[in-house]
């Protein structure tokens, strides 16, 4: 009451004077508080901070990057020097713009295992794309530790690189890879490894899960962790090496990449690559690397005759064997495309074509189409066609009479409804090159037909046929034969026959 008479007896303006003086003793208050909760704040995270070391992860000491293209799939094995205090430490780990698969990721303690455990990882809602390993230690150590992890966006490609000698007998052969980042990391002196070969992993890993009733997100679930699971075992496994003896590049060129020696390791059905050395493969970055030289390799060329194959032209098929006696048959070849040249008399390079190189095991055979041959003249020429004992159907009576028995009329109600049609071709061929050629001409003829001839013919299968000749240098010749196809009720077999003339 007394206060109140005050501040009613106050002068004017006074009663806003006190209001004030009351905010600012209210905001004194709340600041107070504030400076006390911050202050217990502190204290808390200095306590805890004695007994848990948080640190981010120190650079890399080394790090191994093993691509697997068929998936889109990298294993990185990092490993790092990290002080670690005795008792509890905690590590963090981030892959923010990145394609590093978080679930993959995995850390392994490479000295003193004995001392130290991960007791668990937490992975902070208000920090996504990151991780906390927690970590026991028994002793303060600088420990080494191997981290592990999945990504994707790191891709590489074979490419080759072939000159073939002015005998057109042998060729040498350059081959590299060139390995692509789009993981969103950089990779500083890395130790790169290829797996290549024929790998059924998805195959296998449906296997695994098709007896298993799950819901489709559980079920999606189970193949991605099979599918790392089982990935990671076969790409984790250690390279075998040998040695590449020293050669001179297939393309003698300054600035030329210096050759890698590259170590190849089989696992079963496909094959890891290990190339010499390390390469650093900055993030959106590609680096062609030189991976071997085979500098004499034995070279067959045929010219094929294949339609289905090859289209309408006289293809010339350059065949080399991935052998030893080829300078080659340590591995298989990868899947790329082939620049062919061809050394000339005035010892410059004649470009021959850019070529699809299949994968290829050891052992194998490559057939490599380099188009049609200026130097060969080749021409499909039909000389003929006639048709003879043709049947007539009567409807009435239900007749069938051949023409030329002396019984045949033809009127408004016959049809023919059966003949032999005869069609007989020449091959034209001409050899103007400064070799003997072989020639292999394959005749797919469908239907009951017959292949007459007075040539060498052989029965592919049940539809083709194949003729073999050998031009000597300027050798002209003509391939002649007959093809009789039986049509309609003349027609008893589906299968090509073979008559000697």
């Amino acid at each position: 009451m007394e206060k109140h008479l005050l501040l009613e007896n106050t002068e004017p303006g006074s009663e806003m004077l006190i209001n004030h003086s009351s905010f600012i003793k209210k905001g004194l208050e709340k600041l107070f508080w504030l400076l006390f909760i911050m202050f217990v704040a502190l204290t808390s995270i200095n306590v805890v901070a004695k007994n848990i070391d948080l640190s981010t992860l120190p650079s890399r000491d080394s790090v191994q990057l093993t691509i697997y293209n068929s998936e889109d799939l990298t294993l990185v094995r990092e490993t790092r020097q990290i002080s670690i205090k005795k008792g509890q430490n905690q590590l963090q780990f981030s892959w923010a713009n990145t394609q590093i698969d978080p679930t993959s990721v995995q850390v392994e303690f490479l000295s003193h295992p004995a001392d130290m455990f991960l007791s668990n990882t937490k992975f902070p809602h208000e920090k996504p794309q990151m991780l906390y390993w927690n970590i026991n230690s028994s002793l303060e150590v600088l420990a080494t530790v191997e981290i592990s992890y999945f990504t994707s966006g790191i891709t590489w490609q074979a490419d080759y690189s072939g000159i073939i000698d002015q005998s057109g007998r042998t060729m040498a052969m350059d081959s590299f890879v060139t390995v692509t980042n789009h993981s969103g990391e950089d990779y500083e002196n890395a130790q790169v490894r290829l797996v290549i070969g024929k790998i059924n992993l998805v195959e296998r890993v449906n296997e695994l899960v098709r007896q298993a009733k799950y819901k489709q997100d559980q079920l999606q679930e189970r193949k991605r962790a099979a599918r790392l699971k089982m990935a990671k075992k076969m790409m984790a496994k250690s390279s075998g090496r040998y040695e590449m003896a020293a050669m001179p590049s297939a393309v003698m060129a300054d600035g030329f990449v210096e050759e890698k020696e590259v170590a190849k390791d089989s696992l079963s059905e496909y094959y890891i690559f290990t190339i010499e050395g390390t390469e650093t493969i900055p993030n959106q970055w590609a680096k062609r690397l030189r991976s071997s030289f085979a500098q004499s390799i034995e070279i067959d060329t045929i010219y094929r005759y294949r339609p289905r194959e090859y289209g309408n032209i006289l293809a010339r098929i350059l065949i080399f064997k991935n052998d030893r006696t080829s300078s080659l048959g340590k591995a298989p070849l990868p899947e790329g495309n082939i620049q062919v040249y061809q050394r000339n008399q005035q010892d410059s390079l004649t470009y021959i074509a850019g070529l699809a190189l299949k994968y290829t095991s050891v052992g194998e055979k490559v057939e490599l189409n380099s188009g049609a041959d200026p130097d060969i003249y080749f021409a499909l020429v039909n000389l003929k066609n006639w048709r003879d004992n043709i049947w007539m159907h009567y409807k009435k009576g239900d007749l069938h009479r051949r023409i030329g028995d002396g019984h045949i009329q033809v009127d408004h109600n016959s049809t023919v409804s059966g003949w032999n049609e005869h069609r007989l071709y020449t091959q034209h061929l001409r050899n103007f090159t400064k070799n003997a050629i072989n020639v292999e001409i394959r005749r797919v003829i469908p239907g009951d037909a017959i292949v007459k001839s007075r040539l060498e013919i052989k029965k592919h299968d049940f539809q083709s046929v194949d003729i073999h000749t050998t031009l000597t240098v300027g050798d002209k010749q003509e391939l002649e034969y007959e093809i009789l196809t039986k049509k309609g009720r003349n027609a008893k077999q589906n299968q090509v026959i073979i008559e000697r003339l």
